[in-house]
């Protein structure tokens, strides 16, 4: 944008240094895209869930896969929590299921 005050061109909304030239992140983009898809993550918790009481080899491992995408997408520390909550139903889910029923799949 052109400022007739005093004869000089002024950036709006860029990503150039006024000083030196030289490219500026924002740093409000980077935190606003790492926080959006929450919908990962309350799916992989409600996988979790159902892996306890329902076929715990496909909900736990679905639990555990949108974990990591949670941890590389959106949070380390909830993709973390995540991942070792879909761990420990996925082994009691197991144990519930052969315990009750005698085999993994149920």
């Amino acid at each position: 944008m052109y400022n007739s005050n005093d004869l000089s061109f002024e950036a709006v909304n860029a990503n150039v240094c006024q000083n030196c030239g030289k490219v500026a992140f924002s740093h409000e983009d980077a935190a606003a895209s790492k926080k959006s898809g929450i919908g990962y993550a309350l799916l992989g918790w409600m996988f979790s869930i159902v892996s306890l009481l329902f076929v715990p080899i496909l909900f736990g491992t679905l639990a555990f896969a949108l974990g990591l995408i949670t941890y590389y997408g959106r949070s380390k520390g909830h993709g973390t929590a995540l991942m070792v909550f879909a761990g420990i139903s996925f082994v009691f889910g197991s144990m519930l299921s052969f315990f009750v029923s005698g085999t993994f799949f149920l």
